[in-house]
Order: structure tokens, then C-alpha cells, then sequence
């Protein structure tokens, strides 16, 4: 049943109270796979590890969700957040990357003739948007909102995601759990719920791998520490690649 507005109220302060995560489920991952590593290949270990903190974040949102007894209305096809401005890092634009480059030929093809047709199709769009500064305007949600620009990984022929499996942060962290209605009503809808806490455990976490796999002298396959801290719109990374 979606809750209202008034009962994810509710449930925020009791998340906040009660079932707030410390970060310890990610360190102890992360010397546990650093127990493992056996130095063979420090770029495919990082790709490994930035794919399975993912997965750690969604765990930790499945936790809190049993804890509390609240259920996703999200459903596959629903694309009206694959139009919020996606930020991240280079490092994960690259992982992104990576995970593309592993796919059968045919996905791939597919996936970079989407780009090509995204950054022909959207060139107005993006020229708008691609020099917008999230870190000084103040409401460059709402300016980029009303661009309409969908995520350059959203599939306009299923209302899928090309690269779900590794699909970012603000991705998996935003959740309605109240009527659908109130995402087709609204750019910015007051009612879903972000699990945006949940980002400095993970980055955290990447930071901590890559430091301890340069410290030992391993190729970890991105420019540290500038592709870790360096950030821009998701789109960004992938028009400018193919250019």
C-alpha cells in the first residue's frame, strides 16, 4: 500500500532515530576483500570492488526497508527520475565504462549508437545544461528539470536502463514509497525518500581500496586522486568520450 507524505515523515525520524547505519558493514568489507586480493590485477579488482559496494548500498536500503516495513512503489518502466541531473565521479564514469566494455558486442553497439543519437538529439538540451555549476547555483535541480533531458543510460524504446547493474549512487538512493502519482505531478516531489547518507560510507570505502592498492604499488586502472574527486554530470563523461 503507497503511504503518504505525513507517514514518511513518520518513518524518516524513525530511520533517523532507530536504524541509522554506522559505516561498519563497509570497512568490514572492504578489509575483508583487501584480505583476498592476491595482487594479480588491480584494475579488474577495483571494477569488482566498485560493483559490489553498489550492491552494499542496496543491501544497507533493503535493511532499513524490512526494519521499518515499507515497500518500494517504484516499478520497471516509471522513468520520471531518470530526468534529475546525475552526478558523479570520473572514477565510477570510468568503471561505467568498463562495465559497457564487457558486454556482448551487440549491447555495445547498441549502447554507443544510443549516445550518438542522445548527443545529436539532445544537442540543445545539453548545451544548456552541460555548463550549469551544481556546485554554485542554488536551484540547478529545478533549472535542469525543467530541460526534460532523460539520463543518456535510459532506454527510449523500453523505459529501461542500459546499465542497470551498475547503475550510480543517486540511482539506487531515491525511492518513492507513496503514490506513483506524485512523481507524474511533479519535477520535484516532495515524497520520495533519499538514502543519500548512505554515499559517504561508499565513497569512503572506494577511497580506502584505492589508497591501500597504490600504497602497494598496484595499477588500479583510473588517475588518482583527481578521477576520485573530480565530478560532473553522468552525461558528460560519455558525449565527450565519443567526441
Amino acid at each position: 500500500m503507497a503511504l503518504t507524505y505525513e507517514q514518511i515523515v513518520r518513518i524518516c525520524k524513525q530511520i533517523n532515530d532507530k536504524h541509522m547505519p554506522d559505516g561498519q558493514a563497509f570497512v568490514d568489507a572492504v578489509d575483508k576483500w583487501l584480505e583476498r586480493y592476491d595482487g594479480e590485477n588491480g584494475k579488474e579488482f577495483m571494477f569488482q570492488a566498485f560493483k559490489k559496494l553498489l550492491s552494499l548500498v542496496d543491501e544497507h536500503i533493503h535493511t532499513i526497508e524490512r526494519k521499518v516495513n515499507i515497500r518500494p512503489t517504484c516499478t520497471k518502466g516509471c522513468t520520471h527520475c531518470c530526468y534529475f541531473p546525475i552526478i558523479t565521479t570520473r572514477a565510477e564514469a570510468r568503471w561505467m565504462m568498463a562495465h559497457i566494455a564487457k558486454l556482448p558486442n551487440d549491447e555495445q553497439e547498441r549502447i554507443y549508437k544510443h549516445i550518438q543519437w542522445y548527443t545529436q538529439h539532445y544537442a540543445e538540451q545539453i548545451k544548456r545544461v552541460e555548463t550549469l555549476d551544481f556546485t554554485e547555483e542554488r536551484n540547478f535541480k529545478k533549472i535542469y528539470m525543467k530541460e526534460q533531458l532523460p539520463c543518456i543510460f535510459l532506454n527510449p524504446q523500453t523505459n529501461t536502463c542500459f546499465i542497470y547493474d551498475v547503475r550510480p549512487i543517486p540511482c539506487r538512493t531515491y525511492v518513492n514509497y507513496c503514490s506513483p502519482s506524485v512523481c507524474a505531478e511533479s519535477h520535484m516531489p516532495n515524497e520520495p525518500f533519499s538514502y543519500e547518507f548512505l554515499y559517504e560510507f561508499y565513497i569512503e570505502s572506494l577511497h580506502d581500496l584505492i589508497q591501500t592498492l597504490i600504497y602497494e604499488g598496484e595499477d588500479v586502472g583510473i588517475d588518482y586522486p583527481d578521477d576520485l574527486f573530480t565530478m560532473d554530470y553522468l552525461f558528460c563523461y560519455f558525449i565527450n568520450e565519443k567526441k
